[in-house]
């Protein structure tokens, strides 16, 4: 039975995480701010980049910031809640697997439960139930997962996302770039980890490049997680690929 309570929750967490990353927040904001649809212009994508080239500058950058926290506050909430409340502890089995081990650290069901969290959180802006299953480009969604999990996301993403964007101006390659490079970052991290888990000082050094104990630990969930939402990137921004090729994608003009 503390199995099928176990499955209970994982499949609750997933379905909630799922109907928040849904919520279309570049329509709600169009429609009720400035009677627009920013689906019926620009790329007609209801992401933050065509936000803001619709609604203005700063919608989008409010649109981005809103999709972001579609997976930064739920994942935090679930983090804290399997990670601080003992009785969900206990029924999830954590203190019964704790222990370093040839996987990294952990590896546990409540730390699944967390990256379960993102990751329906990313399908469900990709894939929203309020928009027929269409939805954005899992831009914002994917750096809110990767900076809830590590600082340098800010020095690593951010350094390549605007230095592009500076010198080439389409935000589509910015993405791409930033989100492949901390999807590689994600997988050395867990790597380093995971062979040094019997080495106090390596792990030390690791844990600088996380939110020292205040978020969800490295553990093989991490760079699978990271993996799959760059692969639901890639998918997502197929026709901005073949426009990239063509010479033919829209540069933005909006954000400088």
């Amino acid at each position: 039975m503390v199995y099928f309570y176990r499955l209970l929750l994982v499949i609750t967490v997933a379905i909630i995480s799922y109907v928040i990353g849904s919520i279309p927040n570049s329509v709600l904001i169009g429609k009720l701010f400035f009677h627009k649809d920013p689906r019926d212009s620009g790329s007609h994508n209801p992401g933050g980049t065509n936000a803001g080239r619709v609604l203005g500058k700063k919608a989008g950058v409010i649109v981005i910031l809103l999709d972001g926290l579609k997976i930064v506050v739920p994942l935090y909430i679930t983090f804290f809640l399997f990670t601080k409340c003992t009785p969900l502890m206990e029924l999830m089995g954590y203190f019964e697997n704790t222990a370093y081990n040839a996987f990294g650290i952990g590896n546990t069901l409540c730390e699944l439960v967390i990256y379960v969290s993102a990751l329906f959180g990313i399908i469900g802006h990709c894939y929203s139930i309020f928009l027929k299953f269409s939805g954005g480009k899992a831009v914002s969604c994917y750096l809110g997962t990767a900076c809830c999990l590590s600082y340098f996301t800010f020095i690593l993403c951010g350094s390549i996302f605007f230095g592009s964007l500076r010198v080439k101006k389409y935000v589509s390659l910015s993405s791409l770039l930033c989100s492949s490079a901390f999807t590689i970052f994600s997988w050395v991290l867990y790597l380093i980890y995971a062979f040094n888990f019997d080495n106090s000082n390596v792990l030390f050094v690791l844990n600088c490049f996380t939110w020292f104990g205040n978020g969800p630990s490295i553990c093989i969930y991490f760079p699978i997680v990271m993996t799959l939402g760059q692969i639901i990137l890639i998918i997502k921004h197929i026709p901005n690929i073949k426009r990239l090729k063509e010479g033919t994608e829209l540069k933005i003009t909006w954000m400088k």
